[in-house]
């Protein structure tokens, strides 16, 4: 289990925030949908598979505002040298 620091409905808002901000992504976002779900009614989860631009959209979004870390800290077990910096035994580290 792994707390978060947003939740989806925030990462949703940050989709958002980024299409007003792009109005190019956000009219692409929406000529995808017409085109492939129509006007009238809602998107559903089985036209995900055919949404590769919102796929897209909603991934680089969870790249940039991860609801999770991604990047779990490590404690060294032992003194290290790496790229020249000196790890004492104990520290704290993240991959990168």
């Amino acid at each position: 289990m792994l707390a978060s620091e947003d939740n989806p409905s925030n990462a949703a808002e940050w989709a958002m925030a980024k299409m007003i901000n792009e109005p190019s992504i956000m009219q692409k976002t929406v000529e995808e949908i017409d085109r492939i779900v129509g006007k009238y009614r809602f998107v559903l989860e089985s036209d995900f598979p055919n949404l590769n631009y919102v796929k897209a959209c909603v991934k680089e979004d969870f790249r940039l505002h991860p609801v999770a870390p991604f990047n779990l800290p490590y404690m060294s077990t032992a003194n290290a040298v790496v790229d020249g910096y000196f790890i004492p035994k104990g520290s704290v580290t993240e991959r990168d």
